[in-house]
Formats: structure tokens, sequence, C-alpha cells
């Protein structure tokens, strides 16, 4: 194989792999049954972090806070325990 059709053969396959990844729709940012961590708990001893219960609306969800109960939040609200 000579080095013109092995970098045909490279970029190709680079290309296929960047129209496949395009047509894979992302994952939501947040999904039902994850813990995430609120930026501003709704009491000054509740818990820092909520368990999301449902999403509600495009920016809303109802999540339960543990020692607080459920409450409605907006996504402005909380964050993923991973995001830095």
């Amino acid at each position: 194989m000579s080095l013109e059709s092995e970098f045909f053969a490279i970029s190709t396959s680079t290309a296929a792999w960047k129209s496949l990844r395009r047509s894979i729709p992302c994952a939501p940012r947040f999904t039902a049954s994850m813990w995430v961590q609120l930026l501003k708990p709704p009491a000054a001893y509740s818990f820092d972090q909520a368990w999301l219960l449902c999403q509600c609306a495009e920016d809303q969800w109802l999540a339960w806070i543990p020692e607080y109960g459920e409450l409605l939040l907006t996504t402005d609200e909380f964050c993923s325990l991973t995001e830095d």
C-alpha cells in the first residue's frame, strides 16, 4: 500500500467517523434518578444535593432533597456532580 493510498484510507475513515458522530443525538444533560449539586440549598441546614425525580418543563425538574422534601427546581439552580 502506498503512502498516498494509506492517507486516503485514513482520511476517508475519519470523515466517516465525523459524519457518524453528527448523526448521533447528544445525551441529555440531566436525567431522572440522577443526583445533582444544588448551587444554593433551600434551607440553611438542608442537604446540598438533590435527586431528580422527573422533568416538568424544558428547564424545570421536580427533585427530592433529603431531610427537606420535594422541590421544583430550574436548571440554573443545580449542576451535575461531575461538572467542575
